[in-house]
């Protein structure tokens, strides 16, 4: 189903064109009735030659409802641009042209009104002006209808034109997943809550379990209507009337979004394609605020420009826009950025999650360039270099594709070797994924890790494998993978818990050994009492460690290994003989102090030689 969006200046009739080719009047106030003038939207509906239905859209002339004009505009696929034929092109007639063209709207009619109050010459004038406005805008070399709204004069050969443009409309898309922007909501007694919008993106059903964003309100369909009939489904591009069961519409306001459940994130930065109007009066700067309006929504925004210090008339860039509150966007939509008073820039959203990035970045503009015109192939790669390693839903969920292209591009690239998979099993939703590019750069920064860290400890076995995954900030599995092909490649060796460089080997100096075998006699002299190790270099003790040489317990206790040991084993057998035995028991058994009795009982259960049972120890059995 689609829709039309009329535009144009205050007072030029479109509301009365509204009226009379659908019998509908749109304005719903009194206050707009009384003055003559539309406030807010209007919304009607009507019958093309075809026998086809389309919804119809009326919205605000005056520059004060600009606001509202764009609420209702976004969700158009047919523009009829209402320009009267007495007065001619009007500034508003030029803003809201403005508004068509940064939101892409490339179809469209201009309906010529009141043109029974003139001559054939002046129209003939007016439309050379119209077509001169009309030049290098997304709507250039549209037909132009001369109509009456009064008399009727040209009215059904308007409804021809429409009909004849919808026929070169593309389909309406369907990615099922249900999205409608709120532009009204109200209560029905005996009803309850009621929203309506455009719908897009997906069909929804009486039934659908939904959910409304910013805010994460979660309801249910109770009822639908479009064109006042009742249906169990709506079609996407459909003007929806969505009565709601769970939600009272005092919760609800225009802007909000209504969709499925769990893809749509609400963001308080985007990444934008940004192209300022022709005929805007000065360049926009670097870090201005300005009102950024998506959807039925609008927000205070602060544009990052990510390259040069200034927007001027008529120029592209990219930006990021940074918004005091969350919005619920799509990668995608369009938008329209405005001052106090006039329609600045606009242009695409293509990413509702980016990171802060730093300015005049060739990389950071290309993975732009490549998310705003790439294949799904190339946005699924770009979506995934931006947060792998990650999660196959997750990568699903930011890319924004429809669930079939977003699988079938993930399976072309994994077939390719640009995405690796990091589990096994398949593709799952909780499958890990990188790309080939991403998993290189990570096993080079694995191995300068590993390198830097023998450099400042030249006596320890290696950076052990925790310490490595942990700076790494990879998940397990991931990891596991890393490491793997690190291992294989021989770029690392195993040493213990720890990876080290291959070849590498640990010598102590003249000084360190003489440490050492100092350290080693005063500890077997020491026996079951050692000292602390407090005032010994702590390297030499990991060093030692590793070699298996001593063993460490907490408090600063080190004991030989021979005495440590022995002291294993006389516990065994204690724990042997009376299955249980308390820390006393222990160190009158190994005729130790209370203090290392302790730590060492300690070691035993993290070890899992032992298992604490109140105020005892027994053997762990298995």
């Amino acid at each position: 189903m689609y829709v039309i969006g009329t535009a144009g200046h205050v007072d030029h009739g479109k509301s009365a064109l509204v009226q009379a080719l659908s019998g509908i009047d749109p304005d719903r106030w009194a206050e707009e009735k009384a003055r003559g003038l539309t406030i807010d939207l209007g919304f009607a509906w009507c019958e093309l030659p075809s026998g086809r239905a389309v919804s119809i859209v009326d919205v605000p002339g005056h520059e004060r409802f600009i606001k509202n004009m764009l609420a209702g505009v976004g969700g158009i696929n047919l523009a009829l641009l209402v320009i009267a034929a007495d007065e001619g092109v009007m500034p508003q007639t030029r803003e809201h042209l403005d508004i068509l063209d940064l939101l892409d709207i490339d179809r469209g009619l201009v309906a010529l009104t009141k043109s029974d109050l003139v001559d054939e010459e002046w129209l003939a004038l007016v439309e050379e002006e119209i077509a001169d406005l009309l030049d290098g805008t997304t709507l250039a070399g549209s037909g132009i209808a001369p109509v009456s709204a009064l008399s009727g004069q040209g009215i059904d050969e308007l409804r021809a034109l429409i009909d004849a443009e919808i026929d070169a409309l593309p389909p309406i898309s369907n990615h099922g997943r249900p999205r409608m922007p709120i532009d009204r909501s109200f209560s029905i007694s005996g009803f309850g809550a009621v929203v309506t919008g455009t719908l897009r993106d997906g069909e929804l059903s009486v039934g659908d379990a939904v959910v409304i964003e910013p805010g994460r309100i979660e309801c249910r369909v109770r009822g639908l209507q479009s064109h006042e009939q009742t249906m169990e489904t709506a079609p996407p591009g459909a003007r929806t009337a969505v009565n709601l069961s769970g939600v009272s519409a005092s919760e609800l306001e225009r802007g909000m979004v209504l969709t499925s459940p769990g893809w749509l994130e609400p963001t308080t930065a985007v990444d934008v394609r940004l192209r300022a109007v022709k005929r805007s009066a000065r360049a926009l700067p670097h870090n201005a605020t300005r009102t950024l309006h998506v959807g039925a929504d609008e927000v205070q925004a602060r544009v990052r420009l990510l390259e040069g210090d200034s927007l001027a008339s008529g120029q592209s860039t990219w930006a990021q826009l940074r918004l005091e509150r969350p919005l619920a966007a799509a990668r995608g939509d369009h938008f329209v950025l405005r001052s106090a008073d006039a329609t600045i820039a606009g242009g695409r959203i293509v990413d509702t999650r980016p990171r802060r990035h730093h300015r005049n970045d060739a990389s950071t503009l290309d993975a732009l360039q490549r998310l705003l015109d790439g294949s799904p192939d190339d946005t699924l790669l770009t979506v995934l270099q931006r947060m792998e390693p990650a999660r196959w839903q997750d990568v699903r969920s930011r890319s924004e594709l429809a669930d079939d292209d977003a699988l079938d591009a993930c399976r072309r690239q994994i077939e390719n070797g640009a995405i690796v998979v990091l589990d096994e099993g398949g593709l799952t939703d909780s499958t890990v994924l990188m790309t080939d590019a991403g998993l290189g750069a990570m096993r080079a920064s694995a191995e300068r890790h590993v390198v830097d860290y023998v450099k400042e400890f030249p006596l320890r076995a290696g950076l052990p494998r925790e310490d490595l995954r942990s700076r790494l900030n990879l998940p397990q599995r991931a990891f596991a993978v890393v490491q793997q092909q690190l291992v294989e490649s021989r770029v690392l060796v195993e040493n213990g818990g720890s990876l080290d460089v291959p070849g590498r080997t640990v010598a102590l100096s003249a000084d360190q050994s003489g440490q050492v075998e100092r350290l080693l006699e005063r500890l077997r002299a020491q026996g079951v009492r050692p000292e602390t190790d407090g005032e010994v270099d702590t390297e030499l003790l990991e060093y030692l460690e590793a070699q298996r040489l001593v063993v460490r317990l907490k408090g600063g206790v080190t004991l030989d290994r021979a005495v440590y040991d022995e002291m294993v084993s006389d516990t065994r057998q204690l724990l042997e003989a009376q299955e249980r035995a308390t820390l006393a028991d222990v160190r009158d058994r190994l005729g130790t102090s209370r203090k290392i009795a302790q730590a060492f009982l300690e070691h035993l259960d993290t070890i899992r030689v032992t298992r604490r049972v109140g105020d005892a120890r027994v053997l762990r059995i298995g």
